[in-house]
């Protein structure tokens, strides 16, 4: 007898903890985020679109989610709670990332893009795979991840915010001036002191030194599109 009540509260305890543990991996699978993907998104009060805005939400935004209804999904956006539609919103397993782990996430994509076009031609006024020059490369990566930034190199170190070169992040604009103090070339921070971009006519997109070399006394600052 003993032996058997002994077995049973085994038995019981065992299925105790295995209940805990499913209960708690089914708390974990029901967390989800959700990315913006339109321009700005705007967050209603309720689910309406002729609900009040609270907020604009803009593209590329992690937000998470409390619950899905009839194509709108209750967020938190800055503290936030609203309603934002679902034909906007790509929904994701798990928590919203930190802030700062959202903005080196997409730096990070940006570079791992601009790999990808390692090698294509410098072509003057291109901004396609066909080939690219310095600030049309910039501007396609970014487009690519649904930003769309000015077209001159030098109208696109005004977009985004500043940031002092000790201070680059992966996925960075890094603009380098003539001996007159313009803007003239753009490329792509990718860590490391290097960076990915269309030099010039004749030549490819590559890695270049901004540390070393003729960069190295060129380049004036960065600016960060994701904050």
């Amino acid at each position: 007898m003993q032996y058997f009540k002994r077995v049973t509260a085994i038995f019981i305890a065992v299925v105790i903890v295995l209940s805990m543990a499913l209960t708690a991996v089914g708390a974990e699978d029901t967390k989800r985020h959700g990315i913006v993907t339109a321009s700005l998104l705007n967050l209603r009060q309720a689910a309406s679109t002729n609900s009040a805005i609270l907020a604009q939400i803009p593209n590329g935004t992690s937000v998470n989610v409390i619950k899905l209804e009839s194509g709108w999904a209750n967020v938190i956006y800055n503290g936030t709670t609203g309603y934002v539609s679902l034909d906007y919103l790509k929904i994701m397993s798990g928590e919203a990332p930190s802030r700062n782990e959202a903005v080196s996430s997409k730096g990070q994509a940006i570079v791992e893009l601009a790999k990808k076009y390692i090698g294509t031609p410098y072509v003057y006024g291109g901004s396609s795979p066909s080939g690219f020059d310095c600030s049309g490369f910039v501007y396609y990566l970014y487009k690519s991840m649904g930003v769309t930034l000015n077209r001159v190199a030098a109208d696109q170190m005004t977009n985004g915010t500043w940031v002092p070169k000790n201070a680059l992040q992966p996925g960075d604009i890094v603009g380098f001036a003539n001996r007159s103090g313009y803007i003239n070339h753009v490329g792509i921070y990718a860590g490391n002191g290097m960076m990915i971009h269309s030099p010039q006519t004749g030549e490819y997109v590559r890695y270049e030194s901004i540390v070393t070399g003729n960069y190295a006394n060129r380049i004036t600052c960065g600016r960060r599109i994701f904050n």
